[in-house]
């Protein structure tokens, strides 16, 4: 499979139209809004109804933000690993005592100094894997 047929992971989206028209018939001028890509609910709205949305877009605008970010912990840690010649394994964490699964964010083993592994949760998020991992790979570092 390649990159361009794979599923999302997570998406985010945001469109909004907005423009002062004139109406035709009384020359009149509206304020008009859509949020819909194809315009499909293009509408006369309020001032603050447009504020509104503006803020709406601007909560929208920190997802993509984050979206961002995560791409970047995902590529970092990849590179990270490879650098120090460090596997990564992700463990269902599901089995654990409720009170150890919150807790439990990575741990290390280190065999014969060539076989040195990271195992983290799965589903865990990719900043706090990333912060962990780095963590980990200092103190396998300091240790040697």
């Amino acid at each position: 499979m390649n990159a361009t047929t794979l599923p999302a992971e997570r998406a985010v989206s945001l469109t909004l139209e907005a423009e002062v028209m004139a109406d035709t018939d009384t020359g009149q001028l509206a304020l008009v809004a859509s949020t819909d890509h194809h315009m499909g609910d293009l509408a006369e709205v309020s001032s603050s109804r447009l504020r509104q949305l503006v803020a709406a877009a601007r909560e929208s605008l920190a997802e993509f933000e984050r979206l961002a970010d995560e791409h970047e912990a995902r590529e970092t840690l990849h590179a990270l690993l490879a650098e120090h010649g460090v596997q990564m394994e992700e463990w269902d964490t599901a089995s654990l005592d409720p009170k150890l699964r919150e807790r439990f964010v990575a741990f290390a083993t280190v065999h014969n100094e060539t076989q040195r592994l990271i195992v983290v949760p799965q589903d865990q998020d990719p900043i706090a894997r990333l912060a962990a991992v780095r963590e980990l790979i200092a103190d396998m570092r300091g240790a040697a």
